[in-house]
């Protein structure tokens, strides 16, 4: 053992010091201020609970069939949304969900009030033949509930890796046709699950006449779509009959995230077979596309909607890649929030600076000409977690300052951080469903 005398060891502090001092320098030199240091010694943030009234308006809030729970816990970057009404009780996970669940209140209650007309009591005598009962083979229960499932959206923003999952093993059966798929997915979503002829168009017009997504993922209104589109199609008078007589195109509530008219005007088994059309004539694989068409999580209003706003990035390089990327969501929160970002990205090609090319590096990224990366996400709130500190600082995304637009708002502490790290930050941007 070496011993030191009270001399050496002060001089032992002394250059400790003095190193300490010159590291300090280097980092304030080469990383161009205290930015870095501060990101590194910021403490993470729990995402709050917020009011339910700083996240949405009033009237989604509150109606005369429905309230809002008013304290709305924020995960995964989504506001967890609870609606209590006479109906039941329905999550909403983020923004663009409450505006459709609320919607579709409405249209419940429409179904609820045509049920007891005449003409709807007439059209009913009228299919004794084929009653409603006689549709119980047609349908199967939701996949998923009034509750709704976990939406995991921040896995966009985890590692790298996420975004490329393999799709070799999600391919392991031949590809059913497109009149196969069409009813696979309406399954999935609540709805019929078989084309009867005429039925499906029925199904359609209704639910085009209350503002409604024919293939909701709300098993309350899809039940009630298939019951009051059964009555009118097997008592041959025809939705449109009902409608003109009870419900006033004035009162039909748009509770829809798109405003495309082929979800209404298409036959299912056609939508499908425009969408692989579509997917293969960008670039995709074969086994991109199928694997994209079967992924259980799309119905098939959002799927058209992915697949639209994809085709509307013609001439921009690597929508393949965002195909497998989507290919990978496993909850319907997953695949909403990527078909809003490529919507985002969409509006960018057509109102803003012209892309590039567009990538799915963990979540979907668009880059301007000058090699800038765009960042969109539908999402209400983000807080300054682990992984969203891990997104910000990505290496493969330093280089020309980069852009983050959001349809909801960042806390003052996330905002500070991703300033410090080059990158800018829009809030409050328009959401594709109100575009």
């Amino acid at each position: 053992m070496i011993e030191t005398t009270s001399h050496e060891r002060t001089k032992a502090r002394g250059r400790g010091i003095a190193v300490a001092l010159v590291v300090v320098a280097a980092m304030l030199w080469w990383g161009g201020g205290w930015g870095p240091v501060v990101h590194a010694q910021a403490p993470f943030e729990v995402p709050p609970v917020l009011p339910a009234s700083e996240l949405a308006p009033p009237y989604l809030l509150q109606g005369l069939t429905f309230t809002v729970d008013p304290q709305v816990p924020i995960v995964g970057m989504l506001g967890h949304f609870t609606i209590r009404a006479d109906v039941g009780t329905f999550a909403a996970h983020g923004q663009e969900m409450l505006r459709i669940r609320v919607g579709e209140l409405h249209a419940i209650a429409q179904i609820e009030r045509m049920s007891k007309s005449d003409v709807f009591m007439q059209a009913a005598a009228n299919a004794v033949a084929r009653p409603v009962e006689s549709m119980v083979h047609l349908l199967e229960d939701p996949v998923q509930t009034a509750q709704g499932l976990s939406g995991g959206v921040e896995r966009f923003f985890g590692r790298v890796e996420l975004g490329a999952q393999s799709l070799d093993t999600a391919v392991s059966t031949p590809a059913p046709s497109s009149t196969d798929q069409a009813e696979l997915i309406a399954k999935r979503v609540g709805g019929l699950a078989a084309n009867v002829f005429g039925y499906e168009a029925e199904r359609r017009a209704l639910a085009k006449s209350l503002g409604v997504d024919p293939y909701t993922t709300n098993p309350v209104l899809a039940k009630k779509l298939s019951d009051m589109a059964w009555v009118a199609f097997s008592g041959r008078v025809g939705v449109n009959t009902l409608i003109s007589v009870f419900v006033p195109a004035s009162i039909a509530i748009s509770a829809t995230s798109f405003t495309n008219s082929l979800i209404y005007d298409t036959p299912a088994a056609d939508l499908i077979v425009r969408n692989q059309q579509k997917l293969l004539g960008m670039g995709a694989s074969d086994q991109q596309t199928q694997v994209l068409i079967k992924n259980p999580w799309y119905s098939l209003s959002v799927l058209t909607s992915l697949v639209t706003a994809l085709d509307r990035l013609s001439g921009v390089n690597g929508r393949p890649a965002v195909v497998a990327l989507a290919a990978t969501a496993t909850t319907e929160d997953q695949a909403r929030f990527l078909a809003n970002a490529v919507e985002m990205l969409a509006a960018q090609q057509q109102t803003g600076a012209p892309l590039a090319d567009v990538g799915a590096s963990g979540t979907v990224i668009g880059r301007t000409q000058s090699g800038a990366p765009i960042v969109p996400g539908a999402v209400d709130y983000v807080a300054w977690t682990e992984r969203v500190a891990g997104f910000a600082g990505r290496t493969d995304l330093q280089g020309t300052p980069g852009s983050i637009w959001i349809t909801g708002r960042m806390s003052p502490e996330a905002q500070r951080q991703f300033a410090a790290l080059g990158w800018t930050v829009y809030q409050n941007v328009l959401p594709p469903w109100q575009r």
